[in-house]
């Protein structure tokens, strides 16, 4: 057997495996072992440094918590003290009312008995009037003193500003500058204090905390942490011999395990690898995430700075601390090493181990495959009488007797088997042509209906309907993926279930009459609403086709969903624009009729008090019959607003200046519970609108957001430039341009779904003592500017009320003088009022003659046109915009062009068409005043031509 060269073969190729496993686990395993297991020993250092840097963080936080607290108790302490004194004051005065002591003797006991009390480290409490007078202070320096000229070093008055703050509010805290008591007059040093209004007696009494002793409170825990972190340090160990250590940006070592560098400034230490200061270069390596490198002494070899380290750096802020962590190279690289010698001990054994194995293993499998070789060496001689003599329970034996037996079988049939095999070969030749003729028709069917069915799926996944085919049992047996989306499910989920699991039992008690109806052989159509995941319904529009087989009867049903919901909504939006449209229109002619009502009844009642001023007790029921009308005035501007028949003066606003302009007046009717945020004022902000107009919409917008929040929130307002790429819906759809965006915000109840969708309404108000106008005028106003609007809102999650105006380029300020008539009269003078209505008429004509007009009146524009033809003197043409026949504006054009001397005013409650230039003409509003027809004819010509 040593002569056989298969034994040779397979022990040399076994020697050869073994050798090349040994030396491949030797020169593969070993370095990258010896590589981790360094590289481990030095991530422990840098987990070690960053536990210890967490710990650090812990210490600040801890600190920052204790400071926070300490500083409200100081703050809890000082309202306590300040309660305390508070008390005793209204005591001692309680008893000077009640006549048991003089008042000099009750400002005596209050100032004396507050100015020797005393608590804490040395503090006080002092008392001043509201002229900056102290009238109760430990230290004689200050003790009677006027404080009104002590400022802090931003150069603002102390006292003044402490009495201001306690008169608006009641109390508060202030932080300042001053000095301790008997020490020097200097106010260097920083206090806090709390301070409380008395206003029945005139006085305000406060004590502060100089914040020195709260730093010192927080100093002390600092050097406890300290402390307790050095104790923690010292215990720590890296390896053998590493450690963690700190110290500050000057160099100071903090916490060291060598008690003799603890303690010391260490910057003088060079490094001798590169000659710089170790120091210098910690702190330049810190947070880099590289190691610094240097050469240092042993305790067992001091003094002798051979040896190299290795450190990695943290800085840690909050402290101004380096925490750094030192270990040896060499200690890190001889556990590495030893694992290392191991392996390769362990490597060498395995080695001799499968040397001897491969021995064994190469002799026990080439004997019987010799004998076997030989026996077939015979046969191959044609000897078939001969066998293997093997007997063994593995595969070799079982090869051995397979071997045996196909000899004797081949001895019994060899004299037949050359006939037989070549008629049959012949039949199966002829048979195997055609099967694979057959097979490869049948491939390219199947192929051709895969692609089919594949290239049909994706199609119908692709269409933009969801499909489904139903059996008349009512089970899915096709589905798409849009139909299996539409219910919220896989598209491999509902194929085979049945419709009404699939559906759920709502939407099939809905859907399921229908779906017998369709299985009586009748096409069905229907709408239903599915709820989506995300909150957004689906509105669907199906279509059941039967499917009728060759007897007649229904097979099954074909199902069609296409989603309407994009159509649905923008039906309800143009619904709710029209219904809004034709509510305005209607409002619009109220105002207009009542505006007219009211000018007869404001005119006649201010007629009357002129009039008979000197009867006395009459002027009593006249004033409040004019507020009430002033008030009907207001109703139906704002009627007029949401009608769009508002006169308005479009031109370019600064919307950003306005809003901050107004936020003054606005956060006095805001409770101090409610947080106002304004627009950043760098950013130009600008409009084309009605400044008067936009300032009552504003108005009424953050009234309505402050009456949405009665305990208190946030409301933010705030005006952008917005771009939109792609039109938007708003109350209508807003189209592409740009624009300028005011969004009026709250976090107060916000509206449920009814109160949304009738917001703009007029009248409409869900306070107990609203109007109903403050939405519907400023959506009358918006729609007026050509702009768009709408409300963002869901219950109790706030509103969101976003205006977009058409956008203006920012222009220049130019302040222009307003001249003022007050009580101008042009006696002699002739005027011509036009106007349909005989009692607004009478009132215009009575309030003319009182200022020296003669008058003559038209009913019509026609007929004062015919007027201003023939009379030669006339000087004033005042006529109503709205009138039969010839209007208000066309009689102001002829007019221009007849006699362009003619001074000429307008009235009416209505706007006019604005695209034209019509800047010359004056209008005079419907209801006015005396003084407003006083004001209208100064401005509507020079002063020589009335």
């Amino acid at each position: 057997m040593i002569r056989s060269r298969l034994f040779h073969r397979l022990f040399s190729t076994m020697l050869i495996v073994v050798g090349l496993f040994s030396a491949a686990v030797y020169l593969l395993v070993v370095p990258l072992v010896e590589q981790k297991a360094y590289e481990i020993e030095l991530n422990a250092s840098g987990a070690i440094l960053e536990n210890v840097f967490k710990m650090a963080a812990k210490i600040k936080g801890g600190l920052e918590e204790q400071r926070a607290e300490t500083e409200k108790s100081y703050k809890q302490q000082l309202r306590n003290v300040v309660q305390l004194a508070a008390s005793y004051i209204d005591w001692v005065f309680a008893q000077r009312d009640r006549g048991e002591i003089t008042d000099a003797e009750a400002r005596r006991q209050v100032f004396e008995g507050l100015k020797a009390m005393k608590y804490g480290n040395n503090d006080y409490i002092w008392v001043t009037d509201y002229y900056s007078n102290l009238l109760s202070h430990p230290d004689p320096y200050f003790q009677g003193r006027n404080a009104a000229e002590f400022r802090d070093q931003s150069g603002n008055t102390i006292i003044p500003m402490i009495i201001s703050t306690a008169r608006a509010w009641g109390e508060g805290f202030h932080t300042y500058p001053w000095s301790r008591p008997k020490g020097e007059t200097h106010l260097t040093e920083q206090k806090i204090s709390y301070f409380k209004d008395l206003p029945q007696h005139r006085l305000v009494v406060g004590t502060g905390a100089y914040l020195a002793d709260i730093d010192a409170e927080v100093a002390k825990r600092m050097a406890a942490a300290i402390e307790d972190l050095r104790q923690v340090l010292r215990a720590i160990r890296i390896n053998a011999t590493g450690y963690v250590y700190i110290f500050d940006a000057r160099n100071n070592m903090i916490i060291h395990p060598n008690a003799n560098i603890e303690g010391t400034e260490f910057s003088r230490k060079n490094n001798p690898l590169s000659g710089h200061s170790i120091a210098d270069e910690l702190k330049a390596a810190a947070d880099s995430g590289k190691p610094v490198y240097y050469l240092w002494d042993k305790p067992e070899d001091p003094d002798h700075y051979v040896y190299q380290k290795i450190s990695w750096v943290r800085h840690f802020p909050g402290f101004d601390w380096y925490i750094a962590s030192s270990v040896y190279v060499d200690d890190l690289r001889s556990s590495a090493v030893e694992l290392s010698n191991r392996i390769m001990m362990v490597a060498l054994a395995i080695l001799i181990i499968g040397i001897a194995l491969a021995w064994l293993a190469a002799r026990r499998l080439v004997e019987p495959l010799r004998r076997l070789v030989d026996t077939a060496a015979q046969v191959s001689g044609g000897d078939l009488s001969v066998r293997t003599g093997i007997t063994r329970d593995d595969e070799i034996g079982i090869l051995a007797t397979a071997f045996d037996g196909m000899i004797q079988r081949v001895q019994d049939n060899i004299a037949t088997l050359d006939s037989r095999v070549r008629h049959r070969t012949a039949e199966l030749e002829d048979s195997n042509r055609r099967l694979l003729q057959a097979v490869e028709l049948q491939d390219r069917a199947q192929a051709a209906l895969a692609e089919n069915e594949s290239r049909q799926r994706l199609i119908l996944d692709a269409i933009p309907a969801a499909i489904a085919y139903l059996g008349r049992d009512q089970r899915i047996r096709f589905a798409n993926r849009r139909w299996a989306g539409m219910v919220r499910r896989d598209k491999g989920e509902v194929v085979g279930r049945f419709l009404a699991e699939t559906l759920g039992r709502h939407a099939y008690e809905f859907i399921g009459p229908h779906v017998e109806q369709t299985l009586q052989g009748q096409e069905s159509s229907f709408e239903y609403t599915f709820g989506q995941s995300r909150g957004q319904p689906m509105v669907t529009k199906t279509t059941l086709i039967p499917e009728l087989g060759p007897d007649g009867l229904v097979q099954g049903m074909f199902v069609l969903s296409l989603d309407v919901t994009d159509e649905k909504d923008t039906e309800r939006r143009l619904m709710e624009a029209q219904r809004l449209n034709a509510v305005g229109q209607l409002s619009g002619g109220l105002a207009h009729d009542f505006n007219n009502l009211l000018s007869i009844i404001i005119g006649n009642l201010a007629a009357a008090r002129e009039r008979y001023a000197a009867v006395e007790g009459l002027d009593e029921f006249l004033e409040p019959a004019q507020r009430a009308g002033r008030r009907g005035a207001d109703i139906t501007a704002r009627l007029l607003a949401f009608s769009r028949r508002q006169p308005l003066k479009p031109q370019p606003v600064d919307v950003g200046a306005l809003i901050r302009e107004m936020a003054v007046l606005l956060r006095r009717s805001l409770p101090s519970s409610i947080d106002m945020v304004l627009p950043p004022e760098d950013v130009p902000c600008w409009a084309i609108a009605d400044q008067n107009q936009l300032e009552n919409a504003l108005v009424n917008m953050v009234l309505n957001a402050r009456d949405a929040m009665p305990g208190g929130g946030r409301l933010q307002v705030g005006a952008r430039i917005r771009t939109l790429i792609a039109p938007e819906m708003f109350d209508e759809m807003a189209p592409a341009d740009d624009y300028l965006e005011i969004v009026v915000a709250d976090t107060g109840q916000g509206f449920n779904t009814d109160s949304l969708a009738r917001a703009f309404e007029p009248f409409f108000t869900t306070k107990e003592q609203g109007s109903g106008l403050g939405l519907s005028m400023v959506y009358g106003f918006v729609k007026q500017s050509h702009g768009f609007i709408r409300i963002d809102s869901k219950p109790g999650e706030g509103a969101a009320l976003t205006i977009l105006l058409p956008r203006a380029e920012p222009v220049p300020h130019v302040d222009v003088p307003v001249g003022k008539v007050s009580d101008q009269r042009w006696p002699g003078r002739l005027a011509l009022v036009a106007e349909d209505n005989e009692d607004v008429r009478q009132i215009m004509r009575r309030q003319l003659m009182e200022l020296g007009f003669s008058v003559v009146e038209a009913e019509s524009g026609d007929e004062a046109l015919s007027l201003v033809d023939q009379i030669e003197d006339l000087h004033l043409v005042i006529s109503d915009i709205v009138m039969p026949g010839l209007s208000g504006v066309e009689l102001a054009r002829k007019v221009k062009e007849m006699r362009p001397q003619i001074a000429m005013v307008l009235i009416s409650g209505f706007s006019f068409d604005s695209s034209e230039d019509r800047s010359d003409l004056v209008v005079l509003s419907k209801p006015w005043e005396k003084q407003d027809l006083i004001d209208a004819i100064g401005r509507s010509a020079p002063a020589t031509t009335i």
